[in-house]
């Protein structure tokens, strides 16, 4: 399946304006077996199963959601899919978008094929397509799933973390951003883990970009923000690590990366971005960064 690249990432979605671009193909996979998926309808060659598409949304999800903590994350999503991309100010959201993309850009040339894993709403996935990227995406939530195609990433799928619809070698890049403390459990985080290595290509990156449990102001804002239930679990940058190591992959960097708030004053956001630098490369007082960021690569 084709899909297209959105030329606007904050606008509302009724008035986004999107252009059409072809794109590579990505061959999908059946989350079940790994088997490949014919088009029209989607269905599995290898075991015959058949796949809904569901108000425009390709559900690309095992035959079970893996017990009560993953169905319950499904609907909590669903629940909080309008109100999602206003959560943040704008200026805070686009700071952190900025940030990034930025290290997409550093990793990869432009035109090369990447997948947000945990995509949302699709609003980083938008910026990165923006800069001359294919970006494909996966999220839980057929609801976040419908937002993002209509930004124009028509190359979204419901699907969960464990079991990416996706062929392997298939992309240059694969990162997930804030979404590994929802997966509850080490040995989920470290699935998702393996399946972003599996579905890279050699040579290819994977960027894991999550909260740091070191950093002291995460526990109070997850209690104010509609997509934290308070079933989440922080996951510290020494058990990335190693499951970077036990997926295959080779670490290139690791780094603590964000301290600009929600409650930033947007009058400030130009002048705090020199104190943030300052700050992120500061022993001691970087290791309460917002964020662990990992990028590995795959032999």
């Amino acid at each position: 399946m084709g899909h297209c690249r959105s030329i606007s990432v904050f606008a509302t979605l009724e008035t986004v304006p999107v252009v059409l671009i072809p794109t590579p193909r990505v061959a999908l996979a059946c989350p079940d077996c790994r088997g490949a998926l014919e088009e029209e309808p989607l269905r599995c060659a290898a075991c015959g199963r058949v796949f809904e598409i569901r108000n425009g949304v390709p559900e690309l999800l095992p035959r079970t959601l893996q017990g009560d903590a993953e169905q319950r994350q499904h609907a909590l999503y669903a629940a909080v899919a309008h109100e999602y991309d206003d959560v943040f100010p704008r200026h805070v959201a686009e700071h952190y978008i900025d940030k990034r993309t930025r290290l997409v850009k550093e990793l990869l040339p432009m035109g090369g094929l990447v997948l947000d894993v945990g995509c949302g709403t699709g609003q980083l996935g938008a910026a990165i397509a923006s800069e001359g990227y294919d970006v494909f995406g996966v999220d839980l939530s057929s609801s976040m799933v419908a937002r993002a195609r209509e930004r124009g990433l028509a190359g979204t799928y419901a699907g969960v973390t464990t079991a990416l619809p996706f062929a392997a070698d298939s992309f240059d890049l694969a990162l997930t951003v804030a979404t590994l403390h929802h997966l509850e459990t080490p040995r989920r985080v470290a699935a998702t883990i393996v399946e972003m290595g599996r579905v890279v290509r050699s040579g290819g990156f994977v960027v894991l970009w999550d909260h740091n449990p070191a950093n002291p102001y995460w526990p109070i804002l997850m209690k104010r923000v509609p997509q934290d239930s308070g079933d989440e679990r922080l996951v510290s940058l020494a058990e990335l690590l190693e499951d970077v190591r036990v997926a295959g992959l080779r670490v290139e960097r690791a780094f603590r990366s964000g301290f600009t708030p929600d409650f930033l004053p947007a009058a400030l956001a130009g002048a705090w971005r020199w104190v943030e630098k300052t700050v992120e490369i500061t022993p001691g007082v970087n290791a309460l960064a917002a964020h662990n960021v990992v990028v590995a690569r795959k032999p």
